[in-house]
């Protein structure tokens, strides 16, 4: 059976409070659900797209910052709908201090790169 979509995303993060706040001020994340395992609390909830978002905090943390160079995720990737989706976010980005690269047009559409507060390389889209 193929997979037939997405059905959420999930960071691993060093601070969940940070992290939710983080989320929430820069991309609309609203948090639907907190809770604690065995080894780790999280947090879910929904980018105003409609996609899940899982942020999670583990007991035992590797004390290394995220890597895209490391076998695993390179970075993941948001799309808006138009360029004043773009020029909110990085009125967001700028307000919490993120490390950013501008907007910038490629041949693709619009692209904009930041980081979050563990470092984690994301994106956001405006195709064409």
């Amino acid at each position: 059976m193929p997979p037939s979509g997405v059905s959420h995303v999930g960071l691993t993060v060093t601070d969940l409070n940070r992290s939710c706040a983080w989320y929430a001020e820069v991309l609309g994340w609203k948090e639907l659900l907190r809770d604690r395992g065995d080894t780790t609390s999280f947090a879910h909830g929904v980018l105003p797209g409609g996609l899940s978002l899982v942020l999670r905090e583990h007991d035992q943390r590797v004390v290394e910052p995220f890597d895209e160079k490391r076998p695993g995720l390179d970075h993941l990737s948001f799309s808006v709908e138009t360029e004043a989706d773009l020029d909110e976010l990085e009125k967001n980005l700028t307000a919490v201090g993120a490390s950013f690269t501008p907007k910038r047009e490629l041949p693709y559409g619009w692209l904009l790169t930041f980081r979050d507060p563990d470092n984690i390389a994301l994106e956001v889209m405006l195709g064409r």
